[in-house]
């Protein structure tokens, strides 16, 4: 555990040092910010929005945008920026084991992940704080979800939200473990993020088979989604909506936590096998 908490460190010290992680969370908070505004730009004036959908609503834009770009980036470089310019020979002849020092990586890219989702979560309620209240959710007289418990039903819709998010994050530590450059493991993430959704799109509408429900990305904003219809008044709020494994939500959890254990296993192996010549 010690070797671990050493090599974490190690990767917060490198990174805190670069730009692209700041960058990342700002271009999240820009989105965040922007998109609950467009929704208050593109409401009826006679609709009574409150803070809960903004927030929201904001943080939705983020997920099924620029987060997973960022996410999706950052997880591919981890393990890619060693290989180039020979710092993963280096660092591998160094009494560190490869479990250890692949692990350090992942569990890194699962707190920047987190990072990302909580700034954005953060900076909406701060932002929209300003000009509207987070109040209960109510029709006239009956209140549906006091303020507690909407703040308690927005924290878990955050929370179940990382799920999918660290399924991307697993995908890119196995795109950068199995690339052999720092650009091809970005350019390959990046296809995979750009070409999924229309690929398997087209393959449900030609060959039925609803390929696009088995991918973790169709998942991004599911739990969002739940949590909005709740602030926009919906009383009877449902997480899963029948049988776990046929809910929305449900299968989402499932997709990406088996997404997660292939990417990270695959990950493992290939790393583990690795010679220290790789180039």
């Amino acid at each position: 555990m010690h070797g671990l908490w050493a090599a974490f460190h190690n990767e917060l010290s490198k990174y805190v040092r670069q730009k692209f992680p700041y960058v990342g969370i700002a271009a999240v908070i820009a989105v965040g910010i922007l998109g609950g505004r467009a929704v208050r730009l593109g409401s009826d004036p006679a609709s009574r929005l409150n803070g809960w959908q903004l927030v929201l609503q904001g943080s939705i834009a983020a997920v099924t945008s620029v987060i997973p770009l960022v996410a999706t980036i950052f997880g591919s470089v981890l393990v890619a920026s060693e290989t180039a310019g020979g710092m993963y020979r280096n660092i591998l002849t160094r009494p560190i084991s490869r479990t250890t020092f692949l692990s350090a990586k992942i569990l890194f890219g699962f707190v920047y992940a987190t990072l990302l989702l909580g700034a954005c979560a953060i900076v909406t309620v701060a932002e929209t704080a300003l000009s509207y209240r987070f109040g209960p959710i109510a029709d006239g007289q009956e209140i549906y979800y006091s303020f507690r418990e909407m703040a308690g039903i927005s924290l878990i819709a955050f929370l179940l939200t990382l799920a999918p998010l660290f399924a991307l994050i697993s995908f890119g530590i196995l795109v950068s473990t199995a690339a052999r450059s720092l650009t091809n493991a970005v350019a390959m993430g990046a296809i995979f993020l750009v070409a999924t959704q229309p690929i398997a799109v087209s393959l449900d509408r030609w060959l039925d088979v609803r390929v696009w429900q088995w991918v973790f990305l169709s998942y991004l904003d599911s739990a969002l989604k739940i949590a909005n219809n709740a602030a926009s008044g919906f009383p009877d709020l449902r997480w899963f909506d029948g049988p776990v494994w046929q809910s929305e939500l449900g299968l989402g959890l499932m997709v990406s936590g088996a997404t997660i254990f292939v990417c990270l296993a695959i990950s493992y192996i290939i790393f583990l096998r690795r010679d220290l010549n790789f180039t």
